[in-house]
């Protein structure tokens, strides 16, 4: 059974169906020559983890991503020795500098399912997470982005050796 419509229903109808018609683009607006002008391109959005903005000041290892990366066995979430020393130099920094954020980027090898991977790789960047939080480092200077296999299916990896640098968490610095 159908309602009849008010005449205010039929006209916020009317009204949304225009405005999500409405354009907002305008053409290249012409020259004296007649030429249409070029379209002005944005200029690429700086990374977020190189130097403040008017401020030389560089990220923590910007130049060493070794000492921004912690590898992780097959299959497993654990943190290693070696990875224990990198969090402990990195929570130093951030507890130095509290307009510093890291983002945990985690990865996965290329084997598994996208589903798993994701999994594995958000339970990758929690660890380390919990990891920086226990070294003092405050909840809000630390972001998680699970990435999974998401960029490790795009490379031809068929080793143990090469999947080893797959299964990793970076450490991304932004500046507040």
């Amino acid at each position: 059974m159908l309602l009849p419509r008010s005449p205010i229903h039929g006209s916020l109808t009317l009204v949304l169906l225009l405005a999500a018609c409405a354009s907002v683009d305008k053409p290249p607006a012409a020259d004296d020559s007649g030429k249409a002008k070029a379209p002005q391109v944005q200029a690429a959005r700086q990374p977020a983890y190189g130097a403040r903005q008017g401020n030389a000041k560089p990220t923590p290892f910007a130049d060493d991503a070794a000492r921004r990366t912690v590898y992780f066995p097959f299959d497993g979430a654990t943190i290693d020795n070696e990875g224990a020393e990198i969090l402990r130099q990195n929570a130093q920094k951030l507890k130095e500098d509290p307009q510093l954020v890291v983002v945990l980027v985690g990865h996965t090898d290329n084997l598994g399912s996208t589903a798993y991977n994701l999994a594995v790789a958000d339970k990758r960047t929690e660890v380390v997470s919990d990891r920086l939080r226990s070294l003092g480092v405050p909840r809000n200077q630390i972001r998680r982005l699970p990435i999974g296999s998401e960029q490790s299916n795009k490379v031809k990896c068929d080793s143990e050796t090469c999947r080893r640098t797959m299964r990793r968490v970076e450490l991304v610095y932004e500046w507040r």
